[in-house]
């Protein structure tokens, strides 16, 4: 079974898009695709339509996005809601938008796709992993505000009785996931991050650095399960693209080059691809089995460093809530000059 599997990777989605043209272009369709965060969105839209029709809807929507589409409001509503408490710089009504401009008539539950897809998000309360898939009544909008939910410029999405977290906090490139559900050939769409490139200055550059870090961490044990994975016979073709890491997450300015830059990058991994020999069989059943026990270390670490980076972004967030950026009870009532949306219950 082939599984197409979209990691996380914010304003630069569009990277996604154009490898996944490039992909459909040489045959190459899923059997089910797995997303985290931004690759949701790609992933989910692949499900409606996996053909190249279906890639070109979301590859042209790229073309044209706008930051407000996504994070309404100028800086001064961003600093307006910490500064009234909100755990976020910004509503997650025009995301919800967005999200159902993307999905067909009639397309709203995951039985209504063509192809299973499989979401990740991450447990507010927990820091584990939820995967949304598995119920096919389940509202497909609430698995991507879910996976979508990325601290500090969306606040935390509420499905039924949990708060929800971005997906890549939990499970950036989510191949273990797909290996969970079967796949014997995964097409990992990894937009990979340059160290050198990230922000060091200020509160947000400080922040996203930590965090950043710590995604690394998540990042190299997933490498670590790519490498796994290919000894007990599953085939993994990574395409990492590192392409404008570092820029502010709400610009989208870029995005009809990131496009073409994801579609160069699939279609070099593809050229050299077919200049290499034939993948080796599979591994002997007592290597099979000896891998097997390092890949659920592997995944038990990889839980650990997401639960760590959830417990600092809720540390955070409850502190951003309990008291407004530490001014005095009654300033921010008497001083209201921009009135602030009401986050999405």
């Amino acid at each position: 079974m082939r599984a197409f599997v979209f990691s996380g990777g914010a304003n630069r989605g569009s990277l996604q898009a154009g490898a996944t043209l490039a992909l459909l272009e040489a045959g190459i369709t899923p059997d089910i695709v797995v997303g985290s965060s931004v690759g949701s969105i790609n992933s989910a839209v692949l499900a409606c339509n996996p053909s190249l029709e279906g890639v070109l809807q979301i590859a042209e929507r790229w073309k044209t996005i706008r930051p407000e589409e996504i994070f309404p409001g100028n800086n001064a509503v961003a600093m307006w809601r910490l500064l009234r408490g909100h755990g976020s710089l910004h509503d997650n009504h025009a995301l919800r938008r967005f999200i159902l401009s993307l999905l067909p008539p009639g397309t709203r539950r995951f039985a209504d796709l063509a192809v299973p897809l499989f979401v990740t998000a991450t447990r507010f309360r927990t820091g584990e992993m939820h995967l949304f898939g598995h119920d096919p009544q389940e509202r497909i909008i609430d698995a991507l505000m879910a996976s979508c939910a990325v601290p500090p410029y969306l606040p935390p999405y509420q499905y039924r009785d949990e708060l929800y977290l971005d997906g890549g906090f939990v499970s950036n490139l989510p191949i273990s996931a797909a290996v969970e559900l079967g796949a014997t050939e995964i097409w990992a769409l990894e937009i990979g991050v340059d160290a050198a490139a990230m922000p060091t200055g200020g509160v947000f550059g400080t922040l996203a650095r930590s965090v950043e870090t710590l995604m690394r961490l998540q990042m190299h044990r997933e490498r670590e399960l790519v490498r796994l994975m290919q000894k007990t016979g599953v085939v993994v073709h990574h395409i990492q693209m590192l392409h404008y890491s570092g820029m502010d997450v709400r610009n989208f300015s870029h995005s009809p080059a990131l496009m073409a830059l994801g579609y160069a990058s699939a279609q070099t991994y593809l050229a050299e691809r077919r200049q290499l020999p034939t993948e080796s069989t599979p591994a002997e059943i007592s290597v099979r089995s000896k891998v097997s026990v390092a890949l659920r270390t592997t995944m038990a670490t990889q839980s650990n460093l997401a639960r760590l980076r959830t417990d600092s972004v809720r540390s955070l967030w409850q502190r951003r809530r309990a008291v407004p950026m530490g001014l005095p009870k009654g300033l921010w009532v008497r001083r209201r000059v921009v009135p602030v949306p009401v986050d999405e219950p």
